[in-house]
């Protein structure tokens, strides 16, 4: 069964849309005017995706028979936004701005159109970058990453008698270690990605107090960190029995068996490309696609059912592409 993505780039030539059917990518629509579409999210019938310019933006989208209607712009209040994460029991979007080190929160009105600005927060002014902001697995947390300060950032989300965001704990990463990116798994721990040091911090959070667990490397005990390599993109499969991660510089995609104490490094395969961006499953994890911004392309593995390793089925080119969205 063919199953729809959309690519979020750093081109000028809007978001490509392509139809993807037993491991082999198709061209299908290009929708928005925007350059820079660089992450983007969906909600059944709609789509968010921001801008990422020094005035930055974020847009919404309404999807009726696999096309896409443009449904507002607005201003994110803050510079460059990077990621953003929905709220589809409260409908809120939030958005992480990188440049000025701030995230906001708005409405999503009853039509899908983001609405009025509900919370805005700015951080310590040129050295903090927000990077990353996502829920917790009961949806009554908000968590923060600030790469600039190696910190995250947990709040706790009130909506009675209005909306508001009280920071209940801030965990904070060795220095320069630059926390980029997360994944939850389905033991309450939280294991995020580091930039610069290459490696994974697996945290608890729990009675919303975050606890250090372990770390792990990013390389082999055979391979070594080299000038230019940095952790970039991690995701976890729906059983959470393995964790994927990129790595730019090498341009290597690290495979993890999920442990009780540790994440076992199983596998490290080469991206087929460079910068790995962004990785994402297909709806129905038989398959992996890495976002190659480098060198213009994405990569196609097919998944291991029995061990989650990685073998390259195929390669497709695209501009820049930096997000990969299963519709």
């Amino acid at each position: 069964m063919k199953q729809l993505f959309c690519i979020g780039n750093y081109s000028s030539k809007g978001i490509p849309c392509l139809n993807f059917d037993k491991g082999v990518f198709e061209p299908f629509s290009i929708f928005s005017d925007n350059s820079n579409s660089s992450y983007l999210i969906n909600n059944k019938d709609f789509l968010y995706h921001i801008i990422e310019t020094s005035d930055g933006m974020v847009a919404s989208y309404h999807i009726k028979n696999s096309l896409f209607s443009s449904l507002n712009h607005c201003s994110t209040y803050g510079k460059c936004p990077c990621h953003l994460t929905l709220d589809t029991t409260r409908k809120i979007l939030y958005i992480a701005n990188y440049e000025d080190g701030s995230f906001s929160a708005f409405k999503i009105n009853s039509n899908g159109s983001i609405g009025n600005q509900l919370y805005f927060e700015k951080f310590e002014k040129d050295v903090s970058h927000i990077h990353f902001i996502s829920l917790s697995q009961d949806n009554n947390h908000l968590f923060v990453i600030d790469l600039g300060t190696n910190k995250i950032h947990a709040y706790t989300i009130n909506t009675i008698p209005y909306f508001n965001l009280h920071c209940c704990d801030t965990f904070s990463f060795p220095h320069d270690t630059q926390p980029r990116h997360l994944v939850l798994d389905l033991k309450d721990r939280i294991h995020v990605i580091t930039e610069n040091s290459c490696e994974i911090y697996t945290l608890s959070f729990k009675n919303d107090t975050f606890s250090f667990l372990f770390k792990t490397s990013l390389f082999y005990n055979s391979l070594q960190k080299l000038e230019g390599d940095t952790g970039c993109a991690i995701k976890i499969n729906k059983n959470h029995t393995f964790l994927y991660a990129s790595l730019r510089g090498q341009n290597l995609i690290c495979v993890f068996e999920i442990l009780e104490n540790k994440l076992n490094l199983i596998q490290s395969i080469s991206c087929y490309g460079s910068m790995p961006r962004d990785i994402s499953f297909d709806k129905t994890e038989k398959y992996l696609i890495c976002a190659n911004q480098g060198s213009d392309n994405l990569s196609i593995f097919s998944v291991s059912p029995k061990d989650g390793k990685l073998l390259l089925e195929s390669t497709y080119s695209i501009e820049k592409p930096s997000c990969i969205l299963p519709i």
